[in-house]
């Protein structure tokens, strides 16, 4: 271990001179649990045999990150395989809720979980997808409130390494209908009909990624006729940092859409760590592309007459 050891050593002392890039706190939190993790293995190796929640929730933030160091988005899966219950949605759902109040992640936390839960109680979706997966905590939340019998949850997530750990969470919680593709929402259109079926409608889409291309990747599902009339969409973050041009995209006519304040769901570099507010935007397409083609059809033709 003596060469690891040295290594986060280096890694540490060179943390405070990336502050000006805004990674120097979240970077030394990750290399506390780096060092601790490589100088305490016993300590730590002895924390994950306790398989409880209300353990780890007792642990100082010293010894969180002594027991659970978090250098890369895989190292939620033992955390989870020790505080929750395979099996069992809810469970996972806390531990990782714990997991992210000691560690910045990117996921929608539980005030944003409610208003999702919410509106798939609402829109009682089959066919479901989400564009920005990350570790599956959103899928999660969406997934288990399909229907067990024809229910059908697409994740689509860029990066190779958080679909990797998504797809270990949602077979940890025993969630076989979601299914987790590597794509980028531009082009994921293939991949929805793959899974999905080729004649697919989305009940339900979840927007939670690149947010300066939610306005650019609704529209090509709209032209690929995935999101059609009635389709509810529900976007996170369209207040901070915000999604340009989202909101005007899905105003009047073509859809009906409320916001839910909610605070931003993390504070870190992003946020100065400070708390900022954020919400969620919930849309239902009012229009379907064909027939508001045929009624301009029609109304053209009496102007001719």
């Amino acid at each position: 271990p003596c060469p690891m050891l040295s290594f986060w050593v280096v890694v540490a002392l060179a943390a405070p001179a990336a502050e000006g890039y805004g990674v120097g706190d979240r970077s030394r939190r990750w290399v506390l649990g780096g060092l601790a993790g490589v100088a305490w293995a016993p300590w730590r190796l002895e924390a994950r045999s306790v398989p409880a929640l209300e353990a780890a929730k007792r642990l100082s933030d010293g010894e969180f990150y002594v027991a659970w160091p978090y250098r890369f988005a895989a190292d939620v899966v033992p955390f989870l395989s020790a505080c929750a219950t395979r099996g069992d949605p809810e469970s996972i759902l806390a531990a990782m809720d714990l997991w992210a109040a000691r560690y910045p992640m990117f996921q929608v936390g539980p005030v944003k979980g409610k208003i999702l839960e919410d509106a798939l109680r609402k829109a009682k979706p089959r066919v479901a997808a989400e564009i920005g997966t990350f570790v599956g905590y959103s899928a999660l939340r969406i997934a288990r409130a399909l229907p067990a019998e024809g229910g059908k949850l697409a994740c689509v997530e860029a990066s190779e390494e958080f679909a990797a750990v998504a797809r270990r969470v949602l077979d940890f919680a025993g969630l076989e209908n979601a299914i987790v593709v590597v794509a980028k929402g531009s082009d994921c259109a293939p991949d929805l009909r793959r899974i999905l079926g080729d004649e697919a409608k989305l009940d339900f889409l979840f927007l939670d990624h690149d947010k300066e291309a939610y306005a650019d990747d609704l529209t090509t599902l709209e032209t690929e006729r995935l999101v059609r009339q009635g389709t509810v969409v529900l976007a996170d973050n369209v207040v901070f940092p915000g999604a340009p041009g989202y909101l005007d995209h899905v105003g009047e006519p073509a859809y009906s859409t409320t916001l839910f304040p909610a605070p931003y769901e993390s504070r870190g570099w992003e946020t100065n760590w400070e708390p900022r507010d954020d919400a969620m935007s919930l849309s239902t397409r009012l229009l379907d592309e064909l027939s508001t083609t045929t009624t301009t059809t029609i109304e053209e033709d009496n102007n001719r007459r």
